[in-house]
């Protein structure tokens, strides 16, 4: 005979109750315990609160991520900011330094040009991809969105640029349809996003390129498409690599003089110091 309050109990006896409890209530303390998603759920809004604020840099590169203030001003623990925070250090867009702290990582431009390369290839396919799903409405609304935003880059024209090219070129991956090609993209971009500070191009270049693909697109013509998008980010890794190579001759130079000024240094001390040498043999043999 199977035990009160167990489940067989309460289908044997109906709609009866059992020591004076409902069958519902059997049901309730009968039934296994599940493992409580409250948490996981919590995790996943720490992670998408950390990720937009580090995309939309009210955490900025470089910066100590404050995990106890963070903890206090969200009334939650440490643990679900600590794992988002994990989640984030495996995209590499946190650097988590040893008895230092956590903080938004800084992205060199060398490392920004390797990000680009990945772009290319994979938002060359996106827009051979899209090439074949794009409606002319779509095409024109794209277009008509960088009206008015490649003259002279002001504070606002900056901004406004940098919000729209983000949405032009995330749109066309998803115009492509690919779950695996936008997830492949949306950890590049979350980098990407993390480091930008400015533009790497000024809008009088890019939107002309822009307009470029949207007229291949809306012609339908995938290898043109594909070749316009690859253009558009392979002028951007080629200025980043110059803007590298720069910055790498310039410290190259100023090691070099902090050296030279070294052994400047290094030759006057010995220089004096052979002078009093001199002096005191002198004065020994007189």
């Amino acid at each position: 005979m199977a035990k009160a309050g167990s489940l067989a109990a309460v289908h044997a006896a109906g709609a009866t109750r059992v020591h004076g409890r409902s069958p519902l209530r059997q049901i309730r303390q009968a039934r296994p315990k599940v493992v409580p998603i409250q948490r996981e759920s919590l995790e996943e809004q720490v992670y998408a609160r950390l990720r937009s604020s580090i995309i939309d840099r009210t955490i900025q590169p470089g910066q100590r991520i404050p995990v106890d203030r963070l903890a206090q001003e969200l009334g939650i623990s440490r643990t679900p900011i600590l794992n988002a925070l994990k989640r984030l250090a495996q995209e590499r867009v946190v650097d988590c330094l040893s008895r230092r702290g956590i903080y938004v990582r800084r992205f060199s431009k060398r490392e920004m040009a390797r990000l680009f390369e990945v772009r290319e290839a994979l938002e060359g396919m996106a827009a051979r991809l899209a090439a074949t799903r794009i409606a002319p409405a779509e095409v024109r609304r794209l277009g008509a969105q960088f009206r008015g935003l490649d003259g002279p880059p002001t504070a606002d024209i900056a901004r406004r640029y940098i919000e729209r090219d983000r949405h032009f070129h995330w749109r066309l991956v998803e115009l492509a349809g690919n779950p695996h090609l936008m997830a492949a993209l949306d950890s590049v971009n979350m980098m990407f996003f993390a480091y930008q500070d400015g533009l790497v191009r000024p809008p009088t270049e890019t939107v002309p390129e822009h307009l470029a693909i949207l007229g291949a697109l809306g012609r339908h013509d995938e290898e043109a498409g594909e070749a316009a998008m690859r253009l558009h980010i392979r002028r951007s890794i080629e200025r980043l690599e110059a803007e590298a190579d720069a910055e790498d001759a310039r410290a190259a130079e100023a090691l070099g003089h902090g050296r030279a000024g070294r052994g400047t240094r290094r030759r006057a001390t010995s220089s004096g110091s052979g002078r009093i040498t001199r002096q005191r043999n002198r004065r020994e043999r007189s």
